[in-house]
């Protein structure tokens, strides 16, 4: 995808970061961050893998990232406000956490750790455009579809579904209910676009043509 590395730091660049912070680990479901929290700190993710979401009073989600090793998120602490979405673990992940004062000494002695911030900033509202140009103008499978042709071929030259992306997830990350991406998937299914193999493995045989 375009912007994808926007937020990754060069290995340098990271631990010369992280000695400015603390190492924390973090449990698959827990949670980091929460909407409306105080904000006080940046996370730069070491390892593991972490989704920044919203969710409503019916627990309903839309996830607006998945977040890599070397991505770094928090940093609108800058402007004093609250956290603006949640950040979970998807799975065990370390993270090293850095202050404001410790963060705000950090970019005035590293200008290149500020301009990678200027363009993380920039994927980020490129991101949110997108997202929101198709959630008002693209339907569930269109969405759907970008989602799942991103999904990148295995060792064995197959693009096969993780099984961390369940139609829940998939529908979470598309603005969708999982019964509406259940119909979408057994449509594919029966036009041979989608192979499943049991209940566990889901290949994607072709590419997904744009429209449904």
């Amino acid at each position: 995808m375009p912007d994808a590395d926007v937020g990754i730091l060069s290995g340098k660049l990271l631990a010369d970061l992280a000695g400015h912070g603390s190492l924390r680990r973090f449990a698959r479901g827990e949670v980091l961050i929460s909407e409306g929290d105080v904000s006080d700190a940046l996370y730069v993710l070491v390892a593991g893998k972490l989704k920044v979401f919203t969710s409503d009073f019916k627990r309903r989600e839309l996830i607006y990232n998945i977040l890599e090793p070397g991505e770094f998120f928090g940093e609108m602490f800058l402007d004093g406000g609250l956290r603006s979405a949640s950040v979970k673990a998807v799975e065990d992940s370390d993270c090293v956490v850095i202050g404001e004062a410790k963060f705000r000494e950090f970019m005035a002695a590293y200008p290149e750790f500020a301009e990678r911030l200027v363009i993380k900033l920039i994927g980020r509202v490129r991101h949110a455009t997108r997202q929101i140009k198709g959630l008002a103008l693209d339907g569930v499978y269109e969405r759907m579809a970008v989602l799942i042709n991103l999904i990148p071929l295995d060792a064995q030259g197959e693009r096969v579904i993780p099984r961390e992306l369940t139609q829940q997830e998939i529908a979470n990350r598309v603005g969708a209910t999982r019964e509406m991406i259940n119909h979408l998937f057994r449509d594919l299914v029966r036009g041979g676009f989608l192979v499943k193999e049991g209940r566990m493995r889901t290949i994607v045989a072709k590419e997904l043509p744009q429209h449904w």
